[in-house]
């Protein structure tokens, strides 16, 4: 005996679920990266000319960071190297986002902050 799916079944197993689409807040820290950050941490965040060491992903060592808040921080009073004054906490808090999107700790349509920070753990 053959099994008919019903049409709306047939579909859902059709259509691939879409994924969230980047937030602006992502975008926002995609941007900054390139333009602050790849010089010396690379385009793909796996070492650049001035940090050999991958920066989020396999072999990196983000989880000496026990959260996003943490991580804020070492932005904050350490990144960019040079003159960590340069960029606004604003747009770190997007280079943050952004560089835990691409370890794969949040996704590309979340939003991070003060706020939350400290309850994203880093793994």
């Amino acid at each position: 005996m053959i099994r008919l799916l019903s049409l709306g079944a047939a579909l859902a197993m059709a259509v691939p679920v879409l994924a969230s689409a980047p937030s602006a807040q992502f975008q926002r820290g995609q941007a900054a990266f390139v333009e602050n950050c790849a010089a010396c941490h690379g385009e793909n965040g796996r070492g650049g000319s001035g940090y050999a060491n991958p920066i989020w992903g396999q072999g990196a060592q983000l989880a000496k960071y026990r959260n996003a808040a943490a991580l804020f921080e070492y932005h904050q009073l350490m990144m960019p190297f040079d003159d960590p004054t340069r960029i606004t906490d604003e747009l770190k808090w997007d280079l943050t986002l952004y560089v835990l999107v691409r370890h794969g700790t949040l996704a590309e349509g979340a939003e991070l902050g003060a706020a939350n920070a400290a309850s994203v753990p880093i793994r």
